[in-house]
Protein backbone atom coordinates (compact mmCIF):
# COMPACT_ATOMS: atom_id res chain seq x y z
CA UNK A 1 0.00 0.00 0.00
CA UNK A 2 1.33 3.43 -0.99
CA UNK A 3 -0.16 6.86 -0.55
CA UNK A 4 1.26 9.79 -2.43
CA UNK A 5 0.42 13.43 -2.75
CA UNK A 6 1.86 16.19 -4.92
CA UNK A 7 4.01 18.73 -3.08
CA UNK A 8 5.68 21.98 -4.03
CA UNK A 9 6.92 23.40 -0.73
CA UNK A 10 9.27 22.04 1.91
CA UNK A 11 6.30 21.40 4.19
CA UNK A 12 4.51 19.58 1.41
CA UNK A 13 7.57 17.48 0.67
CA UNK A 14 7.55 16.39 4.29
CA UNK A 15 3.90 15.48 3.89
CA UNK A 16 4.78 13.23 0.93
CA UNK A 17 7.30 11.39 3.10
CA UNK A 18 4.65 10.86 5.76
CA UNK A 19 2.09 9.69 3.21
CA UNK A 20 4.50 7.29 1.55
CA UNK A 21 4.83 5.52 4.90
CA UNK A 22 1.09 4.88 4.90
CA UNK A 23 -0.32 7.69 7.03
CA UNK A 24 -2.58 10.65 6.37
CA UNK A 25 -2.87 13.80 8.46
CA UNK A 26 -4.99 12.85 11.46
CA UNK A 27 -8.63 13.90 11.64
CA UNK A 28 -11.18 13.59 14.37
CA UNK A 29 -13.56 10.65 14.01
CA UNK A 30 -16.46 13.02 13.32
CA UNK A 31 -14.70 14.93 10.53
CA UNK A 32 -16.20 13.75 7.25
CA UNK A 33 -13.96 12.93 4.33
CA UNK A 34 -14.89 12.85 0.67
CA UNK A 35 -13.96 9.38 -0.56
CA UNK A 36 -13.70 8.35 -4.20
CA UNK A 37 -13.34 4.62 -4.87
CA UNK A 38 -12.02 3.43 -8.22
CA UNK A 39 -12.68 -0.28 -7.65
CA UNK A 40 -15.58 -2.42 -6.40
CA UNK A 41 -13.47 -4.14 -3.75
CA UNK A 42 -12.39 -0.81 -2.27
CA UNK A 43 -15.99 0.41 -2.22
CA UNK A 44 -16.95 -2.76 -0.38
CA UNK A 45 -14.19 -2.28 2.20
CA UNK A 46 -15.38 1.29 2.81
CA UNK A 47 -18.79 -0.21 3.64
CA UNK A 48 -17.19 -2.85 5.88
CA UNK A 49 -15.48 -0.04 7.81
CA UNK A 50 -18.73 1.91 8.19
CA UNK A 51 -17.61 4.88 6.09
CA UNK A 52 -20.07 4.53 3.19
CA UNK A 53 -21.75 7.86 4.04
CA UNK A 54 -18.47 9.57 3.12
CA UNK A 55 -18.34 8.12 -0.40
CA UNK A 56 -18.90 10.69 -3.15
CA UNK A 57 -18.02 8.58 -6.20
CA UNK A 58 -17.55 4.88 -6.97
CA UNK A 59 -16.53 2.62 -9.83
CA UNK A 60 -18.75 0.50 -12.03
CA UNK A 61 -19.81 -2.78 -10.37
CA UNK A 62 -19.78 -1.25 -6.90
CA UNK A 63 -22.86 -3.34 -6.20
CA UNK A 64 -22.38 -4.78 -2.72
CA UNK A 65 -23.97 -4.62 -0.20
CA UNK A 66 -26.46 -2.52 -2.18
CA UNK A 67 -27.19 -1.86 -5.84
CA UNK A 68 -24.71 0.04 -8.00
CA UNK A 69 -23.92 3.44 -6.51
CA UNK A 70 -26.31 3.13 -3.58
CA UNK A 71 -25.10 3.76 -0.03
CA UNK A 72 -28.20 2.35 1.68
CA UNK A 73 -31.00 -0.09 0.87
CA UNK A 74 -33.38 2.73 -0.07
CA UNK A 75 -30.91 4.25 -2.56
CA UNK A 76 -32.11 7.75 -1.78
CA UNK A 77 -28.83 9.00 -3.24
CA UNK A 78 -27.10 7.29 -6.15
CA UNK A 79 -23.40 8.08 -6.44
CA UNK A 80 -21.70 8.92 -9.71
CA UNK A 81 -19.78 6.16 -11.46
CA UNK A 82 -16.31 7.60 -12.00
CA UNK A 83 -14.35 4.56 -13.18
CA UNK A 84 -14.86 1.62 -15.55
CA UNK A 85 -12.77 -0.80 -17.58
CA UNK A 86 -12.17 2.11 -19.96
CA UNK A 87 -10.53 4.19 -17.24
CA UNK A 88 -11.23 6.86 -14.65
CA UNK A 89 -13.29 9.97 -15.37
CA UNK A 90 -10.72 12.50 -14.25
CA UNK A 91 -12.92 15.54 -14.88
CA UNK A 92 -15.77 14.11 -12.80
CA UNK A 93 -13.39 13.15 -10.00
CA UNK A 94 -12.06 16.72 -9.89
CA UNK A 95 -15.63 18.02 -9.71
CA UNK A 96 -16.32 15.78 -6.69
CA UNK A 97 -13.45 17.40 -4.71
CA UNK A 98 -12.26 14.20 -3.00
CA UNK A 99 -10.06 14.31 0.09
CA UNK A 100 -8.87 10.73 -0.55
CA UNK A 101 -8.92 8.49 -3.65
CA UNK A 102 -8.80 4.70 -3.35
CA UNK A 103 -7.24 3.02 -6.40
CA UNK A 104 -6.51 -0.55 -7.44
CA UNK A 105 -2.96 -0.92 -8.62
CA UNK A 106 -3.16 -3.46 -11.41
CA UNK A 107 -6.87 -2.92 -11.97
CA UNK A 108 -7.04 0.82 -12.67
CA UNK A 109 -4.98 2.32 -15.45
CA UNK A 110 -1.51 3.33 -14.28
CA UNK A 111 -1.73 6.62 -16.17
CA UNK A 112 -5.00 7.51 -14.42
CA UNK A 113 -3.53 6.90 -10.97
CA UNK A 114 -0.41 8.88 -11.88
CA UNK A 115 -2.51 11.78 -13.21
CA UNK A 116 -4.57 11.97 -10.01
CA UNK A 117 -1.39 12.03 -7.94
CA UNK A 118 0.04 14.75 -10.19
CA UNK A 119 -3.09 16.81 -9.53
CA UNK A 120 -2.29 16.66 -5.82
CA UNK A 121 -4.82 14.14 -4.55
CA UNK A 122 -3.82 11.66 -1.84
CA UNK A 123 -4.15 8.23 -3.48
CA UNK A 124 -4.29 4.92 -1.62
CA UNK A 125 -2.95 2.15 -3.87
CA UNK A 126 -4.45 -1.25 -3.18
CA UNK A 127 -2.57 -4.34 -4.39
CA UNK A 128 -3.35 -7.41 -2.25
CA UNK A 129 -1.92 -10.73 -3.42
CA UNK A 130 -3.04 -12.96 -0.54
CA UNK A 131 -5.19 -12.88 2.58
CA UNK A 132 -2.38 -11.49 4.74
CA UNK A 133 -1.81 -8.46 2.52
CA UNK A 134 -5.57 -7.88 2.30
CA UNK A 135 -5.84 -7.88 6.09
CA UNK A 136 -3.00 -5.37 6.32
CA UNK A 137 -4.79 -3.13 3.82
CA UNK A 138 -7.92 -3.27 5.99
CA UNK A 139 -5.85 -1.94 8.89
CA UNK A 140 -4.23 0.73 6.72
CA UNK A 141 -7.59 1.89 5.40
CA UNK A 142 -8.93 1.97 8.93
CA UNK A 143 -6.27 4.50 9.85
CA UNK A 144 -6.74 6.53 6.69
CA UNK A 145 -10.53 6.62 6.91
CA UNK A 146 -10.59 7.23 10.67
CA UNK A 147 -12.17 3.84 11.33
CA UNK A 148 -9.43 2.25 13.43
CA UNK A 149 -11.71 0.48 15.88
CA UNK A 150 -13.80 -1.10 13.12
CA UNK A 151 -10.73 -2.09 11.10
CA UNK A 152 -9.14 -3.72 14.15
CA UNK A 153 -12.31 -5.71 14.77
CA UNK A 154 -12.53 -6.74 11.10
CA UNK A 155 -8.86 -7.73 11.08
CA UNK A 156 -9.32 -9.87 14.21
CA UNK A 157 -12.36 -11.60 12.70
CA UNK A 158 -10.52 -12.30 9.44
CA UNK A 159 -7.49 -13.63 11.31
CA UNK A 160 -9.70 -16.03 13.27
CA UNK A 161 -11.54 -17.17 10.13
CA UNK A 162 -8.29 -17.84 8.25
CA UNK A 163 -6.85 -19.79 11.17
CA UNK A 164 -10.00 -21.88 11.47
CA UNK A 165 -9.86 -22.79 7.77
CA UNK A 166 -6.17 -23.78 7.97
CA UNK A 167 -6.72 -25.87 11.08
CA UNK A 168 -9.85 -27.63 9.86
CA UNK A 169 -8.26 -28.81 6.61
CA UNK A 170 -4.65 -29.30 7.73
CA UNK A 171 -4.77 -33.04 6.97
CA UNK A 172 -6.80 -32.78 3.74
CA UNK A 173 -5.57 -32.65 0.13
CA UNK A 174 -7.36 -32.15 -3.18
CA UNK A 175 -6.38 -31.43 -6.79
CA UNK A 176 -8.80 -29.19 -8.63
CA UNK A 177 -9.64 -27.54 -11.90
CA UNK A 178 -10.87 -23.97 -11.36
CA UNK A 179 -12.76 -22.45 -14.27
CA UNK A 180 -14.91 -19.37 -14.85
CA UNK A 181 -16.22 -19.85 -18.38
CA UNK A 182 -17.52 -22.80 -20.40
CA UNK A 183 -17.47 -21.11 -23.79
CA UNK A 184 -14.56 -21.03 -24.26
CA UNK A 185 -13.50 -23.30 -21.43
CA UNK A 186 -11.16 -21.06 -19.43
CA UNK A 187 -10.14 -20.35 -15.89
CA UNK A 188 -7.40 -19.89 -13.37
CA UNK A 189 -3.74 -20.49 -14.05
CA UNK A 190 -1.04 -18.88 -11.91
CA UNK A 191 -3.21 -16.16 -10.38
CA UNK A 192 -1.58 -15.42 -7.03
CA UNK A 193 -4.73 -14.31 -5.20
CA UNK A 194 -6.94 -17.30 -5.97
CA UNK A 195 -4.17 -19.89 -5.63
CA UNK A 196 -3.22 -18.46 -2.24
CA UNK A 197 -6.83 -18.76 -1.09
CA UNK A 198 -7.16 -22.36 -2.23
CA UNK A 199 -3.92 -23.25 -0.47
CA UNK A 200 -5.46 -22.24 2.88
CA UNK A 201 -7.45 -25.48 2.80
CA UNK A 202 -4.97 -27.53 0.78
CA UNK A 203 -6.64 -27.36 -2.61
CA UNK A 204 -4.07 -27.46 -5.41
CA UNK A 205 -4.96 -25.93 -8.75
CA UNK A 206 -3.79 -28.29 -11.51
CA UNK A 207 -2.83 -25.28 -13.66
CA UNK A 208 -1.09 -23.21 -10.98
CA UNK A 209 2.25 -23.39 -12.82
CA UNK A 210 1.04 -21.90 -16.09
CA UNK A 211 2.89 -18.73 -17.20
CA UNK A 212 -0.36 -16.73 -17.23
CA UNK A 213 -2.90 -15.96 -14.50
CA UNK A 214 -5.79 -17.13 -16.71
CA UNK A 215 -5.90 -19.46 -19.69
CA UNK A 216 -8.07 -21.52 -22.01
CA UNK A 217 -8.17 -25.25 -21.30
CA UNK A 218 -8.76 -28.33 -23.40
CA UNK A 219 -11.05 -31.03 -22.07
CA UNK A 220 -8.60 -33.66 -23.32
CA UNK A 221 -5.81 -32.22 -21.17
CA UNK A 222 -8.10 -31.98 -18.14
CA UNK A 223 -9.05 -35.64 -18.56
CA UNK A 224 -5.37 -36.58 -18.74
CA UNK A 225 -4.69 -34.68 -15.49
CA UNK A 226 -7.70 -36.25 -13.72
CA UNK A 227 -8.36 -33.67 -10.96
CA UNK A 228 -10.64 -35.02 -8.25
CA UNK A 229 -12.50 -31.72 -8.03
CA UNK A 230 -13.92 -29.31 -10.59
CA UNK A 231 -14.68 -25.83 -9.21
CA UNK A 232 -17.03 -23.72 -11.31
CA UNK A 233 -16.79 -20.05 -10.39
CA UNK A 234 -20.23 -19.19 -11.63
CA UNK A 235 -23.61 -17.97 -10.49
CA UNK A 236 -25.37 -20.82 -12.31
CA UNK A 237 -26.88 -23.63 -10.24
CA UNK A 238 -24.70 -26.68 -9.46
CA UNK A 239 -26.78 -29.00 -11.65
CA UNK A 240 -26.04 -26.85 -14.71
CA UNK A 241 -22.32 -26.98 -13.93
CA UNK A 242 -22.45 -30.77 -13.55
CA UNK A 243 -24.37 -31.14 -16.80
CA UNK A 244 -21.46 -29.59 -18.71
CA UNK A 245 -19.21 -32.50 -17.67
CA UNK A 246 -21.82 -35.26 -18.02
CA UNK A 247 -20.78 -36.33 -21.57
CA UNK A 248 -17.34 -37.32 -20.21
CA UNK A 249 -18.44 -39.37 -17.18
CA UNK A 250 -17.02 -42.64 -18.50
CA UNK A 251 -13.49 -41.25 -18.47
CA UNK A 252 -13.78 -38.32 -16.09
CA UNK A 253 -16.06 -38.31 -13.05
CA UNK A 254 -14.94 -35.53 -10.66
CA UNK A 255 -16.84 -33.92 -7.85
CA UNK A 256 -18.27 -30.68 -9.28
CA UNK A 257 -18.81 -27.75 -6.94
CA UNK A 258 -19.65 -24.10 -7.48
CA UNK A 259 -18.42 -20.92 -5.84
CA UNK A 260 -19.67 -17.34 -5.89
CA UNK A 261 -17.10 -15.49 -8.03
CA UNK A 262 -18.06 -12.04 -6.75
CA UNK A 263 -17.36 -13.07 -3.18
CA UNK A 264 -14.18 -15.07 -3.82
CA UNK A 265 -12.53 -12.94 -6.50
CA UNK A 266 -12.91 -9.57 -4.78
CA UNK A 267 -10.34 -8.49 -2.22
CA UNK A 268 -12.76 -7.99 0.69
CA UNK A 269 -13.59 -9.51 4.10
CA UNK A 270 -16.40 -11.40 2.35
CA UNK A 271 -13.85 -13.73 0.81
CA UNK A 272 -13.19 -15.85 3.90
CA UNK A 273 -16.78 -16.99 4.60
CA UNK A 274 -17.08 -17.87 0.90
CA UNK A 275 -13.78 -19.75 0.98
CA UNK A 276 -14.95 -21.67 4.05
CA UNK A 277 -18.08 -22.76 2.15
CA UNK A 278 -15.95 -23.85 -0.84
CA UNK A 279 -13.53 -25.83 1.32
CA UNK A 280 -16.45 -27.61 2.98
CA UNK A 281 -17.88 -28.59 -0.43
CA UNK A 282 -14.54 -29.83 -1.70
CA UNK A 283 -13.41 -31.88 1.28
CA UNK A 284 -16.70 -33.29 2.60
Amino acid sequence: MIIKSKATTAGSILLVLVLSLGALPSHAENVKQRIVSLSPHLTEIVFALGREQQLVGVSDYSDYPYSQGCIDKFCAIKLSSIASYQGADIAEIIRLKPTIILAWEGGNKAQDIARLEQLGYPVFRSSPTNIETLMQEVLNLGRILNAVSKSNTTHAEMTMQAQQIKSKYADKQARALYYMSQQPLSGMGSDRWLNSLLSLCNITNIYENLPTAYAQFSIADIIRKQPEIVIAATNQNPSSASAFWAPHLQVFNPKVVTVNPDALHRFTPRVLPELARLCEKVHF
